[in-house]
């Protein structure tokens, strides 16, 4: 009888968590699909703000490593690149780019994320009709994107630590692959974001005319 009390209670425990991770899903769904013009203004500003914030970082990580690349800013990276770099970071930008930049462009990805999230929300809502039934997964492209530079960075960070001369290929073959996927995935939804904010443009200025 006790095995099955705390059976019971157990999975009463877990249903209340499933519950409580289901409302805050929904509550997040629910702001995306309200999403208002005002929120995409704020949240540009901080889209802005994060990637000056990255590029500082980048030009820091230079400036410290004597002019050496930045992995991330890079579409792909092969071995060769990757070695002559590591080496030309030396330990003081190596460990710039690995406490400074990397924690930057993480948190970058998340603004990147959260602004074209919303905003293809709010332009799709603007000009498709029913959207959320027909082209929602969109608004999962630089979701997706955002994973694969925290995949990315992860790796990256994983490099940063190990001796140049030891790096695994393997390693830096998926890492160029997580920057593509990432770069084309990101670039993707920006090319979205501006081709439905020329739509509904275009659309504001016809029901402008007939108005007048």
């Amino acid at each position: 009888m006790a095995r099955v009390g705390t059976a019971a209670v157990c999975g009463a425990i877990s249903l209340k968590k499933v519950n409580l991770r289901y409302n805050k899903i929904m509550r997040i769904i629910r702001s995306v699909q309200a999403t208002r013009f005002r929120h995409i203004g704020v949240l540009l500003v901080l889209f802005l703000l994060g990637m000056m914030a990255m590029r500082f970082a980048a030009s820091y990580v230079s400036s410290v490593a004597s002019g050496a690349g930045i992995f991330d800013l890079n579409f792909g990276n092969d071995g060769i690149y990757v070695h002559d770099n590591l080496l030309a970071l030396g330990d003081a930008g190596r460990n710039v780019y690995l406490y400074a930049f990397l924690p930057i462009d993480t948190i970058y990805a998340a603004i990147y994320a959260v602004f074209y999230v919303y905003t293809l929300a709010f332009f799709l809502r603007c000009t498709v009709p029913n959207w959320w039934n027909h082209t929602r997964w969109l608004v999962l492209l630089p979701v997706l994107g955002a994973i694969c530079d925290w995949l990315e960075n992860m790796c990256f960070a994983f490099m940063l630590i190990q001796p140049s001369t030891s790096v695994n290929p393997l390693l830096v073959t998926s890492t160029s692959l997580l920057t593509k996927a990432k770069f084309v995935l990101v670039y993707l939804s920006l090319s979205i974001v501006l081709g439905l904010a020329l739509g509904w443009l275009v659309c504001c200025a016809r029901v402008k005319r007939r108005q007048e």
